[in-house]
């Protein structure tokens, strides 16, 4: 209960200040109307603007506040005026901003206008169409009431439209936005030239739109003398240096309309058909569009950098996961063939023991993922020892130390990371109650590497050495790691072996070979050697 009263006093003083806000901006903008043919016009309605805001930031449920401070407004503003029109007054404006509201909704609009679809809803969803349809209601309403004659209606159904949209477009951007200068002012180099960007914005436009003396240039040119300005806002403040230089403009030159300065009023004076009013609703429409979109166009621009950079960092990396980096980067510099010849290496062949036929007894899903998290592990320690992964086939496992960066215990890395498959395919056995075991064949000598073809690409290893190597696996013996003589004198000093004797290998006839039992300095039993 506690809780349930809490939010019903927020919701209640949120619509009592929002009420009393549209009290004040519509008693505001009664205070300074302008006679334009023996008629008082308002070049900027902002209460649209305010009302249209805080349906959007605050929730559409705080409609009563506009209701009930239009309704108030017009109670105590208009002298004898029915309370059923008052009530047919506030009705209309709140439906302006209630419909401006739900169809942006309806078209996922986002309020911080960083897309130009965002602006582009924000002219026709939110002020455009409700301002039409509430002058529409309003002409009828007013001039039902006896307010105003039916042979205005067209001229006054206009004004009342064309103010609706310049001030909902002088206003609503200013209070959408307004949450972006939080992150300006954290920084202080940003801070210092907004400010100086906004003393130039301010004095600019008090010297164009309400000069002390008759200008020297046309009336239009000098007022568009504010566009650089405008477009500095834009480019560096986003959104919301577009949205609040065309508040200041717009209302700096709306108060020199007022107060009969500024290059609309001296349009006027040169050419009778001109009236000062519709020419800065028009002045106003175009710097609000133009400012929006530009700073809309490049927030997407920035937007659409970040996303390259990521999606660049992810082809990168998986680039990086394909091919080592040194050969990565020359692939990039269009070499068709890379190829590289190491004077000594050690290659590791490793594949999994009866694997087909315990593979027979499993699901595709199962497979996979069993294999999955055997070569993941081999992966973390290849990346641990600094080798270099070369592929994976079936059930076959090949690793290589010594490039493509020169290594100098390239054999010992490699006879690490063997013992360590081995104490892994142990521990993976025991965890999955299956018979797993390796076989691991080793051989230490020169090699070619690099990546042919045009599609595909895969770094491989060529020669003599990459043949023994496969050998020593394939001809091995089930749960030991079988190196060749080249290799077990690279390591007989710090490693226990135990010898094999000559074993046939296929292209190369006999051949000495060795089984690695462990690092001398761990105490480890020698394994038991099987007969050939």
């Amino acid at each position: 209960m506690p809780l349930i009263r809490n939010r019903t006093w927020r919701y209640l003083v949120m619509v009592a200040l929002l009420a009393l806000c549209q009290f004040g901006i519509t008693k505001l903008i009664f205070m300074v109307p302008i006679e334009q043919q023996g008629v008082r016009v308002w070049p900027l309605w902002l209460p649209a603007g305010l009302a249209q805001a805080a349906l959007l930031l605050f929730g559409r449920r705080l409609y009563p506040g506009i209701a009930i401070g239009s309704f108030l407004f017009s109670v105590c503003q208009s002298q004898g005026i029915s309370w059923f029109l008052a009530v047919a007054i506030a009705f209309n404006n709140t439906l302006q901003p209630l419909v401006g509201a739900t169809l942006l909704k309806r078209v996922g609009f986002r309020n911080d206008l960083q897309r130009q679809q965002d602006v582009i809803a924000l002219f026709t969803l939110a002020t455009i169409l409700p301002s039409a349809l509430s002058a529409t209601l309003g002409m009828l309403t007013v001039n039902l009431g006896g307010m105003m004659d039916w042979d205005t209606f067209g001229r006054n159904w206009f004004q009342w439209w064309i103010g609706n949209i310049t001030g909902t477009l002088t206003l609503m951007p200013v209070l959408l936005t307004c949450r972006q200068w939080g992150a300006i002012a954290k920084t202080p180099r940003r801070c210092a030239e907004a400010l100086v960007w906004l003393c130039l914005l301010t004095a600019a436009s008090w010297l164009i739109f309400y000069p002390t003396s008759e200008t020297p240039f046309a009336p239009y040119s000098i007022a568009s003398l504010s566009f650089p300005l405008i477009i500095w806002g834009a480019l560096r403040f986003g959104q919301m240096g577009a949205a609040l230089s065309t508040a200041i403009l717009t209302n700096v030159a709306t108060w020199g309309v007022i107060q009969n300065k500024g290059p609309f009023i001296v349009a006027a004076r040169a050419n009778a058909a001109v009236q000062p009013v519709e020419s800065l609703q028009a002045f106003i429409c175009v710097t609000a569009l133009t400012a929006l979109t530009l700073a809309a166009v490049m927030a997407e621009r920035e937007q659409m950098k970040v996303w390259l950079e990521a999606e660049k960092e992810k082809s990168e990396q998986l680039l990086l996961n394909i091919l080592p980096l040194p050969i990565a980067n020359q692939l990039k510099q269009n070499h068709r063939t890379i190829a590289d010849s190491f004077a000594e290496a050690t290659v590791l062949f490793a594949d999994i023991v009866n694997f087909t036929k315990l593979s027979a007894t499993l699901s595709p899903h199962e497979l996979v993922a069993l294999l999955n998290e055997i070569f993941s592990a081999f992966d973390q320690m290849a990346e641990r020892h600094g080798l270099e992964k070369i592929k994976t086939i079936g059930d076959a496992y090949m690793v290589v130390g010594g490039l493509p960066f020169p290594q100098e215990n390239h054999a010992e890395a490699i006879a690490d990371m063997a013992l360590e498959m081995q104490a892994e395919m142990h521990q993976f056995s025991d965890r999955h109650q299956m018979p797993f075991s390796m076989r691991i064949g080793i051989n230490t000598g020169p090699v070619i590497a690099g990546v042919i073809g045009t599609k595909k690409f895969i770094y491989d290893l060529w020669g003599d050495t990459v043949n023994v190597a496969s050998r020593m696996e394939s001809q091995g013996i089930a749960g030991q790691i079988q190196v060749t003589e080249a290799t077990y004198k690279c390591l007989c000093d710090r490693y226990h072996f135990e010898p094999r004797g000559e074993i046939a290998i296929k292209g190369r006839g006999q051949m000495n070979t060795y089984i690695l039992a462990g690092r001398k300095s761990a105490s480890m039993p020698l394994p038991t050697v099987q007969a050939n």
